[in-house]
């Protein structure tokens, strides 16, 4: 009995070893379990820092890449070779194949898009030419174009052709908007285009100013420039801070949009500012004191005209440093036609002054105001409006809505925002324009760098002048 039980144990102590002995060849080493782990890491690692920088490369095999990412891996695979690529991103040879083969599509694509999905051209490749030429006909002649007049459009040229089936739906519609470079756009205010003959008009100009200051040698504080801009009692902003997914975003005013005053800004060559000009709409001056600093008129209709712009000859431009001495001077104006009348020049010359007159088109290239003085100008006013609606202290009218501002806090506000722009701004502007340039040539090239953002007014530039004697008063 003894011996069969030495036996037995025997034989289970060689079963047990046997079951060790298979569980240690499946189950890996712990030199090789961390080596695993270290590979792992280190191609996470490599992945993180040289993919996408949008979260896009994790730890976990990919599925789908952006755009930015597949360009990354053809750019390493055009260098290299895809192999090295494949093995570096850890993706297959044949999508760097596929991607390469797709390389300039990927670079027009939104750096984001991860697919081409759908077709290109839609499954109605004629309605779609036909309803693209129609709408860029139209819009050519500035009539609207909505989304239903092109689904009816769509409609009918399906008909045309017997296509069957079409139903010109309004995802249609969307895809065919998209296809053709299409968008529901705003409508916007009139761009001033430069003229064919910019860059001769140009020269021309700061030719005859630089012949001017040669033959005059004006002091910088006697070349000034001056404009009109609309300022409006009500100057909503069309941004706001709002709850995110509300449908509804208002902005509430005092309803006052369209009334507005003109203002007509004066500055000079070494960033001087003469007082505002402004006008306003009614027959009679308001008998309340006006804050000083400023000089109010009154016109019907509130705009500058000829008898107007004498005045403002005599009241801001003759008032300034060294004007009642009458010593040499030069103003530049825009080709508004209130500018050209024969009593204006009259009283410029009597006042011993050169007018030099913009060419019509140019002002957004040579009227200082327009290219660093109205945007700032009109921000700080904004400004002061938004202070003003948001401090709850108006005057109501009966009905019980706010009443538009007073004259004199919007002549303050006028004041504010004309002391807060910076003249080392008009200075540089000058210069911009080709108007107190260097004279031995070297800022010659000022105009040409990169343009400072400006407000652009058009409505002053309806007739121009074409003979270069005609710049001159």
């Amino acid at each position: 009995m003894e011996r069969l039980s030495l036996v037995c144990q025997l034989v289970l102590q060689v079963k047990e070893r046997e079951r060790e002995r298979n569980r240690d060849y499946n189950q890996p080493s712990i030199h090789t379990t961390r080596y695993r782990c270290l590979k792992m890491e280190r191609q996470a690692v490599h992945l993180e820092t040289s993919g996408s920088k949008v979260g896009q490369v994790n730890k976990q095999q990919r599925r789908s890449y952006d755009a930015n990412f597949k360009i990354m891996v053809v750019n390493k695979a055009e260098s290299s070779n895809n192999c090295q690529a494949a093995k570096k991103f850890g993706v297959t040879e044949c999508n760097i194949r596929r991607w390469r083969a797709e390389k300039q599509r990927l670079k027009d694509a939104n750096s984001q898009r991860k697919s081409f999905r759908g077709p290109q051209s839609g499954r109605f490749i004629e309605v779609d030419r036909r309803v693209y030429e129609y709408v860029r006909e139209k819009r050519s002649e500035g009539m609207p174009i909505t989304r239903a007049v092109i689904q009816l459009k769509a409609l009918e040229i399906a008909r045309e052709l017997n296509i069957t089936g079409f139903k010109a739906s309004l995802g249609w519609c969307r895809r065919m908007m998209r296809r053709n470079g299409l968008s529901l756009r705003r409508r916007t205010s009139l761009a001033q285009h430069l003229p064919s003959d910019f860059g001769e008009k140009l020269l021309s100009f700061q030719r005859f100013v630089i012949n001017l200051r040669k033959k005059h040698s004006y002091p910088l504080d006697h070349i000034g420039n001056a404009d009109q801009t609309p300022v409006y009692f009500d100057m909503p902003t069309s941004v706001t801070v709002n709850r995110k997914g509300e449908k509804s975003v208002l902005v509430k005013s005092t309803g006052n949009e369209k009334s507005r005053v003109t203002v007509m800004l004066t500055c000079l060559a070494d960033g001087s500012k003469l007082p505002p000009y402004v006008i306003l709409k009614r027959k009679t001056v308001p008998k309340d004191p006006m804050p000083a600093g400023i000089i109010v008129r009154a016109q019907e209709k509130g705009w500058m005209e000829s008898g107007l712009v004498v005045d403002w000859l005599k009241v801001v431009w003759g008032a300034r440093y060294g004007g009642l001495r009458k010593r040499r001077n030069m103003l530049v104006l825009d080709a508004f036609r209130g500018h050209l009348t024969e009593p204006v020049k009259s009283q410029v010359r009597a006042m011993n002054g050169d007018l030099v007159i913009i060419p019509g088109g140019m002002s957004s290239q040579l009227q200082v105001l327009d290219v660093v003085v109205n945007k700032p100008f009109k921000d700080n006013l904004r400004k002061k409006y938004t202070e003003w609606l948001l401090s709850g202290n108006h005057a109501l009218k009966p009905t019980g809505k706010k009443q538009k501002p007073s004259v004199r806090l919007l002549c303050e506000w006028i004041l504010h925002a004309w002391d807060a722009v910076p003249s080392q701004s008009i200075i540089d502007g000058f210069k911009k324009c080709c108007i107190s340039n260097a004279l031995d040539g070297s800022e010659d090239d000022v105009v040409w760098e990169e343009p400072v953002e400006a407000e652009q007014l058009g409505s002053d530039d309806s007739e121009s002048v074409t003979e270069m004697g005609r710049w001159r008063g």
